[in-house]
């Protein structure tokens, strides 16, 4: 039951997709694009849950941001309300990832309107499932964490799980590397196509 949970195709944004040299289209946008469309002989079908990544990493990057801001706050000046909120914050938007549906995620709505709207960007599709076991985790960090404050048990424990969810996001938005991913592919759930190779390619 875990392993179907970690390895559900329908999971994601569910797309016809075009593969073609080693990147993911939206099959109307790949149809309609004249250069791409001579290639189509070339190009594989695909029929998968997928992300943007662009928008994940927006959505990391964002919440790294917040991060930064309520850690420096409680260790600085004794604030400790801020990142209590906004780990049970983060807490909800891992779990409207993970239980409920991408779409349906604060986080991922604001980076893609930014990517989308204000960057004008096309979407980086990649597989959502990897995603999903990497927000898995999330969800148990964050958890833990909230648990911890909201207790008020604000010491060392409680802030080096802050510094790892904050190393996390960061690696994930400016470095394109889901630790999430890696592992899943370390265990060998499913082969899919991930951003840098976190986990295997479809082929």
């Amino acid at each position: 039951m875990i392993k179907s949970f970690f390895t559900s195709t329908t999971y994601g944004h569910t797309k016809e997709l075009i593969q073609y040299a080693d990147r993911i289209y939206d099959e109307k946008e790949f149809n309609e694009d004249v250069i791409l469309k001579t290639a189509a002989p070339l190009a594989s079908k695909l029929s998968m849950g997928v992300v943007d990544e662009r928008t994940v990493r927006a959505a990391a990057g964002i919440t790294m941001l917040g991060a930064i801001i309520v850690f420096c706050a409680a260790y600085f000046y004794g604030a400790f309300l801020p990142i209590t909120l906004f780990s049970t914050y983060s807490f909800i938007d891992f779990f409207l990832r993970v239980f409920v549906g991408v779409q349906y995620s604060p986080s991922l709505y604001i980076g893609r309107f930014i990517i989308r709207n204000l960057l004008g960007q096309q979407p980086d599709w990649v597989s959502a499932i990897p995603k999903r076991f990497a927000w898995s985790i999330g969800i148990i960090l964050t958890g833990t964490v909230t648990l911890l404050f909201w207790s008020g048990n604000n010491g060392l424990t409680s802030q080096l799980i802050c510094l790892v969810c904050v190393l996390f996001t960061w690696m994930e938005s400016t470095l394109g590397y889901c630790a999430g991913c890696h592992i899943y592919k370390l265990l060998k759930l499913e082969p899919e196509r991930c951003q840098g190779d976190s986990c295997s390619r479809i082929l």
